[in-house]
């Protein structure tokens, strides 16, 4: 079976593993690069150690006029410093349901 998951610059560090279009909105399902490190989203030290995987549903910048929906899997990494803390993406806030480019 084809491996149809692609990789766009405008999300970095995710690959999109799912797209789906329905009238006025596009919903785009996004997972970290299998061989990209976590960063501890309190001191940003790297970590392997994946504790637990979310998701977390974040607005991004519509496209021909319809809304964007980003249902983005984040991992919760075991930081040796901080404990467990959901991973740092640059393009996300830390609590936001907006991309930052917004």
């Amino acid at each position: 079976m084809a491996d149809h998951k692609f990789e766009l610059p405008f999300w970095e560090g995710f690959t999109v593993a799912k797209s789906q279009r329905e009238p006025g909105a596009t919903r785009i399902t996004l997972v970290p690069h299998e061989k990209q490190a976590a960063y501890c989203s309190g001191c940003g030290s790297s970590s392997e150690r994946v504790h637990e995987h979310g998701w977390r549903t974040i607005r991004d910048l519509p496209i021909l006029g319809d809304a964007v929906w980003l249902r983005v899997r984040l991992r919760r990494v075991r930081c040796v410093a901080c404990g467990p803390r959901t991973e740092r993406v640059s393009w996300i806030g830390r609590h936001a349901r907006i991309i930052k480019k917004i």
